[in-house]
Parts: C-alpha cells; structure tokens; sequence
C-alpha cells in the first residue's frame, strides 16, 4: 500500500531513530514505565532508585498503571553517582527526563562521562519548560549549577522544593486531590518536604537553547567533555510534543575546552538549520541565552561570537536567497506579461477575422455546399 507524505511524518518517531543508533552494553537511568528504544541485540542495564514505602504510596496517582522493567541497579545518583559501574563500561547511557530531578547535574554528567567508553554516547532527553508546569519558572542559571557542583551538593534543598511547590500549586490542577494537597505552600513542614524528595521534584528547568548554553559553559571550562551528534525539539515531526534529545559523544581524544565549546555551539547551529522545518530564530535564542551565561568564562565569550557569526552568515544567506526569488518572480512575471500580450493579439486577430467580411461569405458558402451535399445524396437514392 502506498504511504502518504502525511503518513509517513506520523510514522516518523524522533526517540526510534536514536535507538537505532544504541549498540552494545547501555545503561538507562529511571527507565519508567516506558524504556527508550535501543537498537536490536542492545544489552540494556536498568538503574534507579528505590524509595521506602514503594512506588504506589509515593506517587499514589500512578497506582494501575505499568511498571516498567525491574531495576538490575538500586542507586541514588545524586548520593553516590554511578560508584558501583567500574569506569567505561557502557557503550551509551540513557537519560530520558531525569537531569531535572537531580540535586547536582554537573556532578551526574561527569560520573557519566566516567562510565563511558571512548566514543560513547549519552542520550540526553529533557523536558521544555515552554511545554510543561514549569513554563512559570525561571530557567536554572549555569551560576546555580556550578555553585551546587562546587559544594558537593547530594540533596534538592527546602528552598527548590518550596519554588517548585509554588509554581504546581497555583496553576490548574494535574494531580488528584490528595495529591495535590502535598503540594500547598502553606503546609511545607519538614514531612512534607522529606515527601518531595522522595517523590523526585523538577528541580531544574530549561529550554533546549538555555540548556545548550549551559553544556557550552561546561565544556569551556573543561569541566566535561562531550561532542554533539544529534538532536531534535517537540517540534519536530515524531517527536514528543513536550521534550528535546541531546545525542553527545565522548570523544576518543578531546580537544581544548575552547576547542570544544566552540565546535558545540557550530554543530548545533548547523543541526537546526538542516532541516527547513526548524525555526532558524532558535540561533538568535541561543546566542540570548550563551550571553545571559557568560558570567566570568572567558572562553564562552568566543561562543556567543560564533554564533554570532553564524546569525550573520544565515541572514545574508536568507536575504541572497531573497533577492534570488526576486530576481526569479521578476523573470517569471516578465515571461507571463508577454505571453499574455501574445494572447490578446491573438484574441484581437481571430475577433477581427470574425467580423471580417470575406469570414461571413466564407460562412455562407460553406453552408451553401453543406446543402447540396445534402440534396445530392437524396437524388442519389
């Protein structure tokens, strides 16, 4: 059966085309009741972290629903990383929505980095806060994130829970009533907020281009080290309505930190603008957001200059593309004035010839030898 072009942009699934790409030994991080896909022959390892009382009392508004896979690891990551994976075990790690649950990011990257080979890769899915709850919230600053890296921090602190609790409670209702009672600012105790804790808060909250920033941050100071090799937004054909993926690689041999930072901020100006159905601004929103980063990183000054020039290149390019319409609609307009000149003479010529009289005597003799054809027929039989 043919498929449509309608059809096959439905068909299409952003988070398939990355698991195809995951060979070998992978680890995935709070799987869910949903795991990512993996290619066929994947050995998967499944990490996450249980909590006393069981899922079903934790999250109540979860209770019938599927379980997902069982945990081969028991681990809390902001507590102890990754320490019980030996370094380079894994051929790629998933992390599909759970960097915005922890209390230290930086700290989970670079344990991530540890356990992956040379050329691994990390699949890196993160809510859009434009798309979620969170679109109330101020996006996490690379400021925030370093001084909790600095610190060695290992647990989301009262004051995160209590900024999350407030943007959840005063917006429409997504939690049944009992649940949604857990989240009134008015009634934080300590129980309460031992409870968000448990129950894994969106503590952190970008869109792709603030946390794209925040990688270039990190890899300007050589804090991590991560090549990027794919992505896509919600907006793209197939793909989840509220999230964006990172692919990054850790590559066999880094380069310089500038090196680094500035080649991610050029591959990911070049993987938005290769596909036409990307809104190329998303270059302009990235360049806000590497300039409201900058802080005292030198290197990532070099960043926003890339980018810049990049801006500049694709404008020159749109408005060459432009002028080339134009010039292109203008010889096409010319062409169709003179085939509709050539039309009205046309229609000019042949009313003339209508009214013409040698055309009605012409008219008359043919009708005239239509009827003697007529009658000689008749005398013939």
């Amino acid at each position: 059966m043919d498929v449509s072009p309608t059809q096959a942009v439905i068909e299409h699934d952003a988070r398939e085309d990355i698991g195809r790409t995951l060979l070998g030994d992978i680890l995935e991080i709070g799987p869910g009741n949903a795991p990512f896909p993996t290619a066929p022959g994947a050995r998967v390892t499944y990490a996450d972290r249980s909590v006393d009382g069981g899922r079903d009392a934790t999250w109540p508004e979860l209770v019938g629903q599927p379980r997902g896979p069982e945990s081969d690891l028991d681990l809390d990551l902001d507590v102890n990383g990754l320490g019980v994976i030996a370094d380079k075990a894994f051929d790629a790690v998933i992390a599909s929505h759970m960097i915005e649950h922890l209390a230290n990011p930086i700290e989970a990257l670079c344990e991530i980095e540890r356990v992956l080979r040379p050329g691994g890769r990390l699949v890196l899915v993160v809510p859009d806060r434009t798309r979620t709850f969170d679109a109330v919230r101020q996006p996490t600053p690379l400021a925030h994130l370093l001084d909790d890296f600095e610190r060695h921090v290992t647990e989301v602190d009262a004051d995160h829970i209590a900024e999350f609790c407030e943007a959840i409670f005063h917006q429409p209702p997504i939690h049944p009533d009992e649940v949604r009672a857990w989240y009134d600012p008015a009634h934080l105790d300590e129980a309460r907020v031992d409870l968000h804790r448990r129950r894994s808060i969106h503590v952190h909250c970008w869109t792709p281009e603030e946390f794209a920033a925040v990688m270039a941050a990190l890899l300007a100071r050589g804090i991590v080290s991560w090549d990027l090799v794919d992505l896509y937004f919600f907006d793209d054909p197939g793909a989840v309505d509220n999230e964006f993926g990172f692919v990054l690689e850790r590559p066999p041999a880094p380069e310089t930190p500038r090196e680094q930072s500035e080649a991610f901020v050029r591959r990911w100006a070049s993987r938005v603008l290769e596909r036409p159905t990307r809104d190329a601004r998303r270059l302009v929103a990235l360049h806000a957001a590497l300039l409201s980063n900058l802080t005292s990183v030198d290197e990532l000054a070099s960043c926003a200059l890339v980018l810049g020039e990049i801006v500049g290149d694709e404008l020159v390019r749109s408005r060459q593309a432009e002028a080339s319409f134009q010039e292109g609609l203008s010889a096409t307009t010319a062409v169709t004035t003179q085939l509709a000149a050539r039309l009205r003479d046309a229609d000019e010529q042949l009313t003339g010839i209508l009214r013409s009289r040698s055309y009605r005597l012409s008219r008359v003799l043919s009708a005239g030898l239509q009827l003697m054809r007529r009658m000689t027929r008749r005398s013939a039989t």
